[in-house]
């Protein structure tokens, strides 16, 4: 969104004062900002009275109930204007008469302008991917549609922590123009945009698609130290576009080792040897970061100053534009899979986006054949000496020769037949990466070698191929040749949003074996088979089980649907426009309803059965005004009805017969954090420290469990119920058991917060930002409650939700993963 449309249409309402109503105005409701955050008028702010008689310059926040600090010596005048909400204020009548020609003409200097409330999403998913202004890595003008090299102009801290100097690469990112913000000759006279605001509103430009590319490559690259150069993320230049994005840059490449002298033999191979297991583990763990590159080339990988082999992916990206520019793959040191030669020649499949299923990774180990045949031999021309128009079985022949001649005698001798099968025109008969690292691994040591990094990559995940993707479209000049048949890209990249998303939303499970305790008797130190479930692209927010299936929500927009039988994907919901943030399965006799809410108040209501319908059955938008928006959590009863709860301190009830509101509780002074149900009673716990307990007959409040004691007070992330017993976990690394509504356990796990707890019969189920499963057992007698340690599980990420089944346990990871039994 460009800040073009900051401004309210004439017949649009303005915003109002959510106390008095009001329109804001400059001069007489001038929007005056809290130190909690939230914006009053100024006659309302000078009206509050003191929180307390103790503490008279303070006031009590209206809408959250925070006390805060007022200087009721100065007044309203002593807090900040909210400069937002002004811009969305409608302009000046035409008719005001304009000032002088003179007065006009020295205005005063322009003042950056906050960041706009459209992009305060992106903000938080770009928040450590915009490299601040003063880095300027940009050295000397630069070709807008080519590779760009610079250097960071200064010191960067947390989190990219580079040094000023530091060598980078710059790839242009082509946003249409939009630069978000007005045209020089247009901008206001007042304000212009910061340079954070700039940023995102050139990402926010970009399609769905080319964004959705960019935000993997930037998670992918800090995921995977010592395999690729780091991206550091997106910057643009004060005065012009585009937006670029910037890459960790080495001055050597692998090409270096063709020119090296190759007199001692040995030292050669296991020079040859050891760069070729870094090739593979490059590609091996962006392959499990769901990408594939789709074509490869000597330039694309890089030495770092110790010698290690690192896959460059700005180089990558600007050799995929040569390529969709049509640019020949017989160009030395360029390989492109037969497989991928065929689809950019085909117009038709190329426009209508036809093309999933047909490249994967075996597209990837061809090319990468074609690095390691120009490694062994010496000669990068024989590699990429392959021709549509020649004979492909004579150029394998002559390279088998080659490999024969290079590697017969010594210690890489089995890696000639591997490279040879990597080389099929058929990709069934292509090795996997890991077979091929496995085969350099043990020549080299002489000995098998029986597990490689990404062993447990699913064959069936779906990927995304950054050489059909968008990013590598971008600047394509319409008048390249088109003659060249097998290279030649289809114009048609404003149509790749769309099927991007669809080609990277497939799921996949990765078995595997870790250390569990059991769950049906919880042992410690007994060894559990469990399967990660791979087919999100960002943080799992929540699991529910319905019929014979598995639901899992998540901020990137999806829902999956997995079959409880042997956890394989079954099914991806999409609709959502935000982050799905509560999920919950209501069982019927011959069919399961999945329902999802998320935080722009959207509730979505799935038909799931043996059809796998992908449309909703039904959705309406709840939770909504301007000030407060998202549904937080949902709760079902087995009495027809569904609760929703949201930021606007409320719980709605709807009726699952016709989806109409049926009342609204209210009583909670903050967001409503969770929901459970129990024996006829709903319980709501709050980021206001509380839970209450409401009838499910009539809806009405029943009771209010609250812990007085002097710092016991921090808000409420989950809730489980089990017959009379209420367990609830806290921000402050407390979970609190209450029995028939009296506090009967209060006890701090950990430092961090605990965001989700679970009791399922005697056991109970702990887990937060500690990445720590604890499984405690509930003892109880008449007069006393008490936990006994059973086990503890060790995470790779915080643990945002879990879920006992049937004598298995699911947990949800933020790092998009699913632990599965």
């Amino acid at each position: 969104m460009s800040m073009e449309s900051t401004a309210v249409a004439a017949d649009a309402d303005p915003p109002e004062c959510p106390v008095c109503l009001s329109s804001f105005d400059a001069a007489a409701a001038v929007p005056r900002v809290l130190p909690c955050g939230h914006s009053l008028c100024g006659p309302c702010v000078a009206s509050l009275p003191p929180a307390s008689a103790a503490v008279p310059a303070s006031l009590r926040c209206p809408l959250c109930s925070r006390c805060v600090p007022f200087s009721r010596a100065i007044g309203p005048s002593s807090l900040p204007k909210n400069l937002a909400l002004l811009a969305l204020l409608p302009s000046p009548s035409p008719s005001t008469p304009r000032a002088p020609a003179a007065a006009a003409a020295a205005p005063p200097p322009p003042l950056p302008l906050p960041l706009h409330a459209a992009h305060s999403r992106l903000l938080a998913r770009f928040r450590h991917a915009v490299l601040p202004e003063p880095a300027s890595p940009l050295r000397s003008a630069a070709n807008p549609a080519r590779l760009a090299l610079g250097s960071l102009a200064s010191d960067l801290g947390a989190p990219w922590f580079c040094a000023r100097g530091d060598a980078v690469s710059l790839l242009p990112i082509d946003v249409a123009g939009a630069v978000g913000g007005r045209p020089p000759e247009q901008e206001t006279p007042f304000y212009r945009p910061s340079h954070v605001a700039r940023v995102l509103a050139a990402v926010g430009a970009l399609s769905d698609a080319a964004r959705e590319e960019l935000a993997g490559l930037i998670a992918a690259s800090a995921r995977l130290p010592r395999l690729v150069c780091r991206v550091y993320g997106v910057w643009m230049d004060p005065e012009a576009p585009p937006l670029w994005m910037v890459s960790e840059r080495h001055h050597r490449g692998i090409s270096l080792l063709l020119e090296e002298e190759r007199a001692n033999a040995e030292e050669t191979v296991a020079r040859i040897g050891a760069t070729g297991i870094e090739l593979c583990e490059a590609l091996m763990g962006l392959h499990g970061e769901g990408l594939v590159l789709g074509c490869l080339g000597l330039r694309s990988f890089c030495l770092d100053r110790f010698g290690h082999c690192l896959l460059d992916l700005n180089q990558a990206l600007a050799l995929c534009r040569e390529i969709r520019a049509g640019a020949g793959s017989s160009n030395v040191g360029t390989f492109v899979a037969p497989e991928v030669v065929a689809v950019l020649g085909d117009a038709s499949k190329m426009k209508d986006h036809d093309f999933i299923g047909l490249v994967g990774c075996c597209s990837d180990v061809w090319s990468l054949g074609c690095v390691l045949v120009a490694l062994v031999t010496g000669d990068e021309q024989l590699a990429a000496g392959w021709d549509t128009d020649g004979s492909y079985d004579d150029w394998e022949k002559e390279v088998v020769t080659r490999l024969d001649v290079a590697l017969v005698g010594t210690q890489l001798e089995p890696l000639s037949a591997i490279i040879a099968s990597c080389l099929s025109y058929d990709p069934k008969g292509r090795p996997e990466v890991t077979d091929i690292w496995k085969c350099i691994g043990g020549s080299l040591m002489k000995s098998s070698v029986c597990a490689a990094p990404g062993d447990d990559l699913a064959a069936d995940k779906s990927f995304r191929c950054l050489l059909l993707g968008e990013l590598s479209s971008m600047f394509i000049e319409s008048g390249a040749d088109e003659s060249d048949s097998k290279l030649q890209a289809s114009r048609g990249s404003e149509e790749n949003s769309s099927n991007q998303d669809d080609a990277c939303s497939g799921g996949c499970t990765n078995n595997g074996v870790i250390d569990l305790p059991g769950i049906g008797q919880p042992q410690s130190g007994e060894v559990f088979k469990s399967s990660t479930l791979l087919a999100h692209r960002d943080c799992v927010t929540g699991l529910a089980i319905g019929g014979q299936f598995l639901f899992s929500s998540s901020y990137d927009k999806t829902i999956n649907v997995w079959s409880l039988q042997d956890f394989s994907h079954l099914l991806c919901l999409k609709g959502h426009e935000h982050k799905i943030t509560a999920i919950v399965a209501v069982d019927n006799d011959n069919h399961s309803l999945c329902i999802s809410g998320d935080s722009g108040s959207a509730i979505f209501v799935w038909h799931v059965d043996s059809t796998l319908k992908e449309e909703p059955l039904n959705k309406w938008y709840v939770h909504n005004d301007w000030l407060y928006r998202g549904v937080h959590c949902l709760a079902v009863s087995d009495t027809g009805y569904l609760y929703s709860g949201g930021r606007d301190k409320s719980i709605k009830v709807w009726s699952l017969e016709d989806y109409s509101l049926r009342c609204t509780m209210t009583g909670h002074k903050s967001t409503v954090s969770c929901l459970a149900v129990a024996s006829g009673i709903l319980y709501s716990g709050s980021w206001d420290g509380t839970i209450r307990s409401w009838w499910l007959t009539d809806h009405t409040p029943l009771s209010v469990l609250e812990d007085d004691r002097p710092g016991s007070i921090a808000p409420v992330l989950s809730i489980s119920t089990e017959a009379n017993f209420v367990v609830s976990s806290y921000e402050n690394g407390y979970f609190k058991i209450w029995k028939n509504d009296i506090l009967v356990k209060s006890e701090k796990l950990r430092d961090g917060a605990i965001s989700a707890v679970k009791l399922s019969g005697k056991w109970l189920y702990t887990g937060g930002w500690d990445k720590v499963i604890n499984i405690k057992e509930l003892l109880e007698d008449e007069s006393e409650v008490e936990l006994q340690d059973i086990a503890s599980i060790t995470c790779d990420s915080i643990i945002t939700s879990i879920l006992p089944w049937d004598g298995r346990l699911i947990v949800g990871l933020s790092n998009r993963d699913i632990k599965g039994s």
